[in-house]
């Protein structure tokens, strides 16, 4: 069952949506060489309107409780483009797809649209606010609405106040407990003073975003998608080492059940450097410092809030590994996917600004993989998917771009 409150996590991408931040959307990007009929289209999107994406968030007026999920009354309709789109600018019709006004709070949250293309095929774009799924939840989502099984029951309702109560009863001792190592314990204090540094140390720039998707011939494992990526980013002028952040899925409460584990790489790190330097990270994931519980936060103001959770966010490079489509979403209606793409992008960014300089996805799908690059650079932005084709040439990967 969906969570019926926000999480940490789920709270930092709200935050986002309300200007701490440079707002981020998920985006599935589906495509295929058969023409699809329209009435499949329209049944996926009903599905969707009635599953996990169907939601949006209340605040309740009671202080401590958290902010929780109640039905959507509305959505986005479904978007149909009129005329075929050029098979050479899918990924500028994606691009536009979704930057529209993706509101967790208040609705829509989420936008689906088709088109056709000009050699016959057919493409498809499914974007929604990341509070309201981490990539993980979008695939499950999609793979519901795909096979048109049933949705999610909506979260059971539950009290604000009961809610408060178990909240502030589950910080307040353990911020005891942290106040109290601070007062005893130099290690937590530097801890806390290093975690501060960074967070008021955090360098951003104004965002020009670009992106570029190839089709790559071939499965890459984790170690050897951060190599590539790793490559990439020294090739587009990042000093080494490059400090990356990488998800990984967790078993925590809320939408977004994602960690953050951070590497620093070079070009000259192996594959099995990488591999081990990636294991240790996940076993060192970025979590509130000094013992202080990371729900604290949430007994805090947005901007309080955002202000603490800013150093987790300090890398120029991200590298989310999105990992297999299902089966479920490997087709619709009968007719089977080329490709499928994987990204966060930004919609209606405006003058937000970010530290991290570019983002990178991969999915896999029928023994090939999908990688899409989004920058947010601006002396990256019209270099990006040359300098990416050049990488992946020189690697002996055989990559078709968008």
């Amino acid at each position: 069952m969906t969570p019926g409150r926000l999480s940490v996590v789920d709270e930092i991408f709200l935050r986002t949506h309300r200007g701490y931040g440079l707002p981020i959307a998920l985006q599935g990007i589906w495509r295929s060489d058969d023409a699809v009929d329209r009435v499949d289209f329209a049944a996926v999107h009903a599905n969707l309107s009635l599953g996990r994406l169907g939601r949006r968030i209340v605040s309740p007026r009671v202080p401590g409780a958290r902010r929780r999920w109640v039905e959507a009354a509305h959505s986005y309709p479904l978007a149909f483009e009129p005329s075929p789109i050029k098979t050479s600018e899918i990924l500028d019709w994606a691009d536009r797809q979704a930057d529209v006004d993706l509101d967790p709070e208040f609705g829509p949250g989420w936008r689906m649209a088709v088109a056709t293309t000009d050699a016959g095929g057919t493409v498809m774009s499914l974007a929604c606010s990341h509070t309201l799924a981490d990539a993980a939840g979008l695939v499950a989502a999609a793979g519901v609405a795909f096979e048109g099984t049933a949705p999610e029951p909506a979260p059971r309702r539950t009290s604000d106040v009961m809610d408060a109560v178990s909240l502030v009863r589950r910080v307040a001792p353990a911020s005891v407990r942290a106040a109290a190592r601070l007062a005893f314990e130099k290690a937590s204090r530097r801890e806390l003073t290093h975690y501060r540094r960074v967070s008021r140390a955090v360098t951003t720039h104004e965002i020009v975003c670009s992106s570029a998707t190839f089709d790559v011939e071939a499965v890459l494992t984790n170690s050897e998608f951060i190599s590539v990526v790793t490559e990439i980013a020294a090739e587009l002028g990042e000093p080494q080492p490059i400090r990356i952040n990488v998800p990984f899925r967790t078993t925590g409460g809320g939408t977004n059940r994602i960690g953050m584990a951070t590497l620093n790489l070079s070009v000259t790190d192996t594959v099995d450097g990488i591999k081990q330097a990636t294991k240790s990270a996940f076993s060192r994931p970025a979590s509130a410092p000094g013992g202080f519980p990371a729900e604290v936060v949430q007994l805090l103001s947005d901007r309080r809030a955002a202000a603490l959770t800013a150093a987790p966010g300090t890398a120029r490079v991200l590298c989310s590994n999105i990992g297999d489509i299902p089966a479920a979403v490997a087709s619709i209606g009968g007719h089977r996917a080329s490709s499928v793409a994987t990204r966060a992008v930004h919609p209606r960014a405006g003058r937000a600004r970010t530290t991290t300089a570019v983002s990178a996805y991969v999915s896999f799908l029928d023994n090939r993989s999908t990688l899409s690059l989004v920058g947010t650079e601006p002396r990256y932005a019209t270099v990006l998917g040359e300098v990416a084709a050049q990488v992946l040439a020189r690697r002996g990967l055989n990559a078709t771009p968008w």
